[in-house]
């Protein structure tokens, strides 16, 4: 029984999967309908889930789509973590593109702003060390509205080895004239 459940995991996932790098919107949105965890779902061996997955694959629109989707109570969900710790929010902050996916996150589950990965990075971090300049803009704003003390806002331009922004920005070449 358990071999026929996990054949129909292992189906399922291969269609979603398919359906994403194909771009295949509406399939994506009705398979996600199937299933009690929909864009929650973890797709991946890295744990990644659709919405990981749709988000660095640059799918701006699905992704906005897919969170319509949510139901409110799965809103929490949103903070999950892949196995390099990145939450959707920090495969978002890659592109200058999905500041319209960053805030549809952030109105829903705003304690992703403070969530840092593996590397100790946050979003607002990643976006700096992608040269994401609009992005990081917006979080900026983000992170100065919702939080006030200077000693905590001074933990997010810093990677757990001590790296700031500045660093990277400047190795990166992330710096205008």
């Amino acid at each position: 029984m358990a071999l026929t459940a996990d054949v129909a995991k292992h189906r399922y996932n291969k269609d979603l999967f398919n359906a994403l790098t194909r771009g295949e919107e509406d399939k994506v949105i009705q398979l996600c309908r199937e299933n009690p965890e929909g864009p929650l779902h973890v797709l991946s061996l890295h744990k990644d889930t659709v919405l990981h997955v749709a988000t660095y694959s640059k799918r701006k629109d699905l992704v906005l789509n897919l969170l319509q989707e949510l139901p409110e109570g799965q809103f929490a969900k949103l903070t999950h973590q892949n196995d390099a710790g990145n939450t959707v929010l920090h495969e978002a902050v890659t592109s200058d593109r999905t500041v319209k996916v960053a805030t549809e996150l952030l109105l829903k589950a705003p304690e992703l702003l403070s969530m840092h990965n593996q590397n100790g990075e946050t979003a607002l971090f990643c976006a700096a060390r992608y040269g994401k300049s609009k992005m990081y803009e917006y979080l900026d704003d983000e992170m100065n509205k919702s939080i006030k003390d200077p000693a905590e806002l001074k933990a997010f331009h810093y990677r757990d080895d001590k790296t700031t922004i500045l660093h990277l920005s400047i190795l990166n070449e992330y710096f205008s004239k």
